[in-house]
């Protein structure tokens, strides 16, 4: 994983809580993924190649989100981790999944 080496302290400070975060869920953080600043929002995230989510804190506050991405139309959803399991978040992007399925489908 890469972490970009142009983050100010509090930055640095949400990445090391998003690397916890991905810990706690029992996510892989040896493969390939950036943990960056969005320099146009402010967000900090965490993208691991393996995961089909990215996890991202905004910029006021420290509450750990997921975002998924939907590849067909570049439309995001967004949850709060709070007590979400890793397999919560599969069962969250499998149903986005599916129901942009169903709506290419119509």
């Amino acid at each position: 994983m890469l972490i970009e080496s142009n983050l100010a302290a509090n930055q640095l400070r949400k990445v090391a809580l998003l690397i916890t975060a991905a810990a706690w869920l029992g996510m892989d953080v040896s493969g390939y993924g950036q943990a960056d600043e969005n320099k146009s929002s402010g967000y900090v995230y965490l993208w691991l190649e393996d995961y089909p989510f990215t996890l991202f804190i905004g910029p006021s506050g420290d509450e750990v989100c997921a975002i998924w991405t939907n590849s067909e139309d570049g439309e995001e959803h967004e949850c709060e981790l709070g007590n979400l399991s890793l397999d919560d978040l599969y069962v969250w992007v499998n149903q986005l999944e599916q129901a942009s399925e169903d709506s290419n489908d119509d």
